[in-house]
């Protein structure tokens, strides 16, 4: 049997206007030694019909049903039956690129890693556009060394990459070492998964390449879910750290980073104020000693690399949920107002890149209507000369013709006259044999006479 290299594993929710495309991504990926595991969750659309359709179609796709557990459950079940020597977890409503199973695998082998971390970009789906991600590598923590792991880089290792399983790839053998699995949670079903795996590796490596593309979808996504479930994503962080001092792997400040922007981006998304005030007082009491965030000092704009966050956290702290809430709408009002003007003079200097392209436009326009003018005139002339060419070449065709049809005439007459000088000569000999015979002689002697008589009467 051939070896499988990566199990691909799909858990699959009602995503069927997404379904297709997906699916013919992985199908089609270059690396060809992989299974796939579609693992509906229960789907109540037509997703499993199409699942079953890809099934009969191609002998490395599984598919496998289970009432709606959530996606954590589903990774779970699709990885209980992997075979492969690497897993990834890709997600039914994105797509990846031909080459990225490949790419990640063979940088794998290279660096005999048990995790592999590539780049992604977004899609918006109502926009229908397709954009640059760079918070799925951050540039800037990048590891000097890699691979790395959590002793290496203890103040990156959670934020060089964001808490997502889909640009990942991870060593089979190494996952089921830890005994990790994902949560049986409704939202942040990647945190507790992903950050244990990261802390526990010994060697991370990267495709530092944008190989996975992430849906932006607004029925899909987890901000419209998030009033039904900041409960689970919290409580995804808190027991992540529990398990990671436990294990004594715990990274305080990369941990703090990431954690903290995370429950921050989850609270700023919710529409409903009991939720947020709910998040609030939870971290307030027992949050942020769970999760070891410390508040910085009055003077520390460092702890956070995200630098607004370090007064966030303050905030947080100090005040009130209502006070933090206007606090926080204050702050997301001047960056969005910030984002907007800055978008606006990217707007503008776009225009004016466009007018002074359009512009450029206009001239090279202009050149090539000139050039197609000179080059009209140079092919007119071009034709021309060419017409003349072949008149000549006809009537230099037409010219030896005649001097062939001449040069064969002039040798007949030439042998007619070799003919003729040939008959004049046999006549002359047959005339001067003839007046030199003896009948001739006798002949002219016997007319002598009646020829002077003839002579005489014509007289």
């Amino acid at each position: 049997m051939e070896e499988i290299k990566v199990s691909v594993v799909v858990p699959v929710y009602n995503t069927s206007p997404y379904l297709r495309q997906c699916l013919d991504s992985i199908v089609n990926q270059t690396l060809k030694e992989i299974e796939i595991i579609l693992v509906d969750d229960g789907s109540t659309d037509n997703s499993l019909e199409i699942l079953k359709e890809y099934e009969s179609n191609d002998p490395r796709i599984r598919v496998i049903q289970q009432q709606n557990l959530y996606c954590g459950v589903a990774r779970n079940t699709g990885m209980e039956a992997a075979r492969g020597k690497y897993l990834v977890f890709w997600d039914s409503d994105d797509y990846f690129k031909p080459e990225a199973l490949r790419l990640m695998y063979e940088q794998c082998e290279k660096d005999n890693a048990q995790i592999c971390v590539c780049g992604g970009r977004q899609f918006f789906d109502e926009q229908q556009f397709e954009c640059p991600a760079p918070r799925y590598i951050r540039k800037n923590e990048i590891p000097e060394k890699i691979p790395y792991n959590i002793h290496t880089a203890p103040d990156h290792i959670l934020t060089v990459t964001i808490n997502v399983t889909w640009n990942k790839m991870f060593l089979r053998s190494f996952v089921e070492s830890t005994g990790v699995k994902y949560q049986s949670v409704r939202n942040c079903t990647d945190v507790f998964f992903i950050e244990c795996v990261q802390c526990l590796a010994d060697s991370i490596t990267m495709v530092n390449k944008p190989l996975v593309v992430y849906r932006k979808a607004k029925s899909f996504g987890l901000v419209s879910s998030i009033d039904k479930g900041l409960d689970s994503a919290l409580y995804a962080w808190t027991s992540t750290a529990e398990f990671l001092k436990a294990h004594d792997r715990f990274p305080e400040r990369s941990f703090a980073n990431r954690s903290f922007e995370d429950i921050i981006h989850l609270m700023s998304n919710t529409t409903k104020w009991e939720t947020f005030r709910d998040g609030v007082i939870y971290m307030k009491e027992e949050g942020f000693e769970k999760l070891s965030i410390k508040r910085p000092a009055d003077d520390d704009n460092e702890y956070f690399y995200i630098k607004w966050q370090n007064e966030a956290c303050r905030k947080m702290y100090d005040c009130t949920p209502e006070e933090f809430g206007r606090w926080l709408g204050n702050i997301y009002f001047h960056q969005n107002a910030a984002a907007v003007a800055k978008s606006r003079k990217n707007a503008e200097d776009n225009k004016k890149k466009v007018n002074a392209l359009n512009k450029d436009i206009e001239k090279k326009d202009a050149s090539i209507e000139k050039l197609k003018g000179e080059k009209a005139e140079e092919i007119e002339k071009n034709l021309k000369a060419s017409k003349e060419i072949e008149d000549l070449r006809k009537k230099l065709e037409e010219g030896k013709k005649r001097e062939t049809d001449l040069s064969q005439k002039v040798n007949e007459q030439t042998e007619q006259l070799k003919a003729r000088k040939a008959e004049y000569a046999e006549l002359s000999k047959k005339l001067k044999d003839t007046r030199n015979s003896v009948s001739f002689k006798i002949g002219r002697v016997i007319t002598w006479l009646p020829r002077k008589i003839k002579k005489a009467i014509k007289k």
